[in-house]
């Protein structure tokens, strides 16, 4: 029960908020040809941090504004495709941010733990300014 209201919250959480997707090949797709750059987030069910960055970060308006400038994709280190990108990432602990470059097929930066609102702006402007893309 406790991991059907996550998920719900989570899902209902980021209504709204930018492209997400839970499926990478997709998620690169339409990040090409949106031309906007893509944040993979890996977490897992039982992360304190990455609940702490979806409850306070994620869902804070300002952030959510800066998060619409990426296409996200969300992979959880529970399910299988979330490992097998993960060892694709060399990404070994949650949270974890991926910041790739579909125009370029390049990985621009790798951001391990939790950050405050003010920190991860911070760390998204720092990747828009690192891509190639044009609606960033």
């Amino acid at each position: 029960m406790r991991k059907l209201l996550f998920v719900l919250f989570f899902l209902l959480g980021f209504a709204g908020a930018g492209d997400w997707f839970s499926d990478p090949i997709r998620g690169i797709e339409y990040a090409k040809k949106e031309q906007k750059p893509v944040m993979f987030y890996f977490h897992s069910e039982h992360c304190p941090y990455c609940l702490q960055m979806e409850t306070f970060v994620f869902s804070d308006e300002k952030v959510s504004k800066y998060l619409d400038k990426f296409v996200v994709v969300s992979l959880s280190m529970d399910s299988q495709v979330g490992r097998a990108w993960a060892r694709r990432f060399n990404i070994f602990g949650t949270p974890t941010f991926v910041f790739y470059d579909p125009k370029k097929d390049t990985v621009m930066s790798v951001v391990f733990g939790s950050r405050s609102k003010e920190d991860f702006i911070k760390l998204l402007l720092m990747a828009c300014e690192m891509s190639s893309t044009k609606k960033c």
